[in-house]
Formats: C-alpha cells, structure tokens, sequence
C-alpha cells in the first residue's frame, strides 16, 4: 500500500483548555506527540500540521511535521467539523503538491496516546473499507442510560433494559477523536461533509489508552494516564 499523508490538526483559538496544544505534557508540547506518534510510524510521505497559528505551527514543526501553508481562518473557527477542515486542508495540498494522495490520516494535536501499532493496524483495514478509526468501549451499557431534567427527576432512555442484567447488554463503543485514517477518493466521492456515508471499521482501544482532552479535568485524566503507562519525552 502506498504512503499516505497526514494531517495534524490544531487550532489555536480552543477556548475550554486555551493554548492546549501547544501546553506542556510529559515536557514537550501537546501537539508534539501525535507528530512523533506519526513520523516513527513509517506509514507517511509527508506528516504535515494543519493551523493558523504561528506557535503552534513552530512546536509541531520542531517535532518534524512540515508547515506548508497556514490553514484558512474560515475553518479554525469554533463550527468548522473535521470534515471541514480535512476537505479545505487536502484541496490546499493538491494546490501545494500537484496532487492528492490516495490515503490521509487525521491526528489530532490532543492525539497524544496514538501508537505506530495502532496506526498500522488501521492502515491494514483499508483494504476492505473506506475509512478506519478508533474506538472504545462505553464503560456501562448505553441501554441503562438515564437521563435528568431541570427538577432532578431521573427517567430511563430505554425502560425496557432495566430488567436486564448488564452483562447481557449488547456491547456498544464510541469514537474517541483519536485519528480517521481513509480513502481520499472514497472521502470526496462522499461529498466530504463527514464521514457517515463511508464503510468504516474500527480499531478498539482500551478506554485506558486515550484522552478526548477538551476540558481542565480531561487534561489532568491524561496526565495520570501518561503516568501509568510510563509516557516519557
């Protein structure tokens, strides 16, 4: 299979955790690891960071990504999707490069617990599905699902469930924002607009293993997690 590009993607405008991607984890910036995570994985041509902001681009670029243009503020604002910015980022490369390349993954600059393994697994599945990612098993079953109004009042999303026991409960799973790895072909033939109408299957990973780093508390979970894995510079 041929080599594929990878996109990084970090804004700088976050506004729950500011500056997080360029914020010290485990003594380099955020956005570092994923790059690194990318670079040894040996699956890219090109690994390069997808921002609008200097800094971040500069962190990124001493970790080895490649800064060839800056991304379009028109999608570093808070409603633009993934979706969004992998279609602005991969036509800016096709300007850039003369081409597109036939597989892209998307990191994130929070994608500080993806691993080359990972990644080549995901890379492996492409030959029976359009685009691979990562997931991780909900820690309860979804069909006990509670959900609480204004008052306090508690009511069950599926009553049904209740009297079964947990364990009988169909496993379900979630994507963890940990990378996209796919078909560009697949992904343009789809419109780009997001990634439902693309077959897709699925790493899993444990839900020890990755951090959706969105808030202050997300940011100390992964800290911890870094600790017990032993994450080092």
């Amino acid at each position: 299979m041929s080599k594929a590009l990878c996109i990084v993607m970090a804004r700088g405008g976050s506004k729950r955790v500011p500056r997080k991607n360029v914020r010290q984890f485990c003594g380099q910036p955020l956005v570092a690891w994923p790059v690194r995570s990318a670079l040894r994985s040996g699956l890219f041509e090109h690994v390069i960071i997808s921002t609008e902001d200097q800094e971040i681009a500069s962190a990124a670029q001493q970790a080895g990504a490649e800064f060839p243009f800056a991304r379009p503020t028109t999608v570093a604002d808070d409603f633009s999707t993934t979706a969004d910015v992998l279609r602005v980022t991969l036509q800016q490369w096709q300007e850039y490069a003369g081409t597109l390349p036939k597989y892209c993954c998307c990191l994130y600059g929070t994608s500080v617990f993806v691993t080359e393994k990972q990644l080549t697994q995901a890379r492996d599945m492409l030959s029976c599905c359009e685009l691979c990612m990562a997931v991780s098993e909900y820690a309860h079953p979804i069909q006990r699902a509670i959900r609480l109004d204004d008052s306090g009042t508690i009511t069950y999303l599926h009553p049904e469930f209740v009297p079964v026991r947990t364990q009988d409960c169909l496993k379900a799973y979630h994507d963890i924002g940990l990378f996209y790895y796919f078909s560009v072909e697949a992904f343009f033939r789809h419109e780009g607009k997001n990634f439902l109408p693309m077959k897709k299957k699925a790493v899993i990973v444990p839900r020890t293993c990755a951090v959706d780093i969105d808030t202050e508390a997300d940011f100390a979970w992964a800290e911890l997690l870094a600790s017990y894995h032993g994450l080092r510079q």
